[in-house]
């Protein structure tokens, strides 16, 4: 039997030998992470979007369920949701009423009987009409007698309930329906009333918008409107939108078609009126029956259905005081960036 000498790991041996080791454990570690350990992420909200999310859409890549996710995750708490219904779409100042959108609204009527401005005359106190035109057509009534001198317009008739086969208006119109209306009158010298048309007094058409009523039938629009030339009547829309038809001499009916063209998912119409700045955004309605919209919390807003296929919404702007630091202009961005991201069906 022989005799052989042990051998042993020289130290530089030794330290190669510890460090395989150690690096076919980091391996074996790293193969089980990967592949029998599930990954764990936290997902937090920012609660605004920035203008890179919505480029990217247009870039190609899809954002729609991260955006979803951002929503829902950040704006329980911040957020004014909107479920607008098809009751909804009936009803306000710009809805379109007329043969084929008959007028199914809810009514906020109120009469003239506590009206004690003496420039607006009623042919009957008890005439109805939308409790919220009223302010605006007093003021208008009284820029027009101050202009004149004599407080000789009379609101002849505002439904079609109040007009009869013998009255100075015999023409039916759908307008008159939605409470939103009225048609005027001029006294004469002598106290007799007589047909606005026969006297073409032209300040109320020319004047009207700045006060938020439009002329509904104009005589350029007859093949629009599908309505003759009716000087006498005015319809309320609101002081922006009439803005906006007077400066394009749109009548309703394009005023709706012009407005299709800015929706949430695209952009919005920017107007500015009286120096204030407003958003405006045509909402389709959902096939569902109800259109949910998701805006900042504070947004200043106002929405009117147009009878039609969808909705008017109009953002109001907000603005800061002149003695605060804060950038008005990225705040307007902001809340106009939210909401068109967080416009869902």
């Amino acid at each position: 039997m022989s005799n052989r000498k042990k051998r042993y790991l020289s130290p530089a041996d030794f330290l190669l030998v510890l460090l395989l080791l150690i690096g076919i454990i980091f391996a074996a570690d790293a193969i089980l992470r990967t592949f029998f350990q599930t990954t764990t992420e936290n997902i937090v909200g920012t609660g605004s979007f920035s203008l890179t999310i919505s480029s990217s859409t247009a870039s190609g890549e899809n954002t729609t369920d991260d955006l979803t996710e951002a929503t829902e995750e950040t704006t329980i708490s911040n957020s004014i949701i909107l479920n607008l219904t098809t009751e909804d779409m009936a009803n306000g100042n710009l809805i379109l009423v007329d043969d084929t959108h008959p007028y199914n609204g809810t009514q906020n009527f109120s009469d003239f009987s506590s009206i004690s401005d003496s420039n607006v005359v009623t042919r009957d106190t008890s005439f109805l009409i939308q409790a919220e035109t009223l302010d605006n057509l007093c003021e208008m009534f009284d820029d027009y007698a101050t202009y004149t001198g004599w407080a000789n317009l009379q609101i002849y008739s505002t439904q079609q309930s109040t007009l009869s086969s013998t009255d100075l208006y015999t023409n039916d119109l759908p307008d008159r329906d939605t409470g939103y209306s009225f048609d005027i009158g001029l006294i004469t010298s002598t106290g007799e009333v007589v047909a606005y048309i026969q006297k073409h007094n032209e300040w109320m058409v020319s004047n009207s918008w700045e006060y938020g009523f439009v002329l509904r039938y104009p005589s350029d629009k007859t093949d629009i409107t599908g309505i003759t030339y009716s000087p006498h009547h005015f319809r309320y829309v609101g002081k922006v939108h009439a803005s906006i038809m007077h400066e394009n001499n749109y009548c309703l009916e394009e005023y709706l078609n012009f407005l299709q063209n800015y929706t949430m998912n695209i952009d919005g119409y920017s107007y500015t009126c009286d120096g204030q700045n407003y958003t405006i955004y045509y909402i389709p309605a959902d096939a569902s029956g109800t259109t949910t919209v998701e805006l900042l919390e504070g947004t200043v807003y106002s929405v009117s259905g147009d009878n039609r296929s969808g909705f008017i919404l109009t953002v109001t702007e907000l603005t800061t005081n002149a003695t605060t630091e804060t950038n008005t202009t990225n705040d307007i961005t902001d809340i106009t960036i939210e909401t068109t991201i967080n416009y869902e069906y």
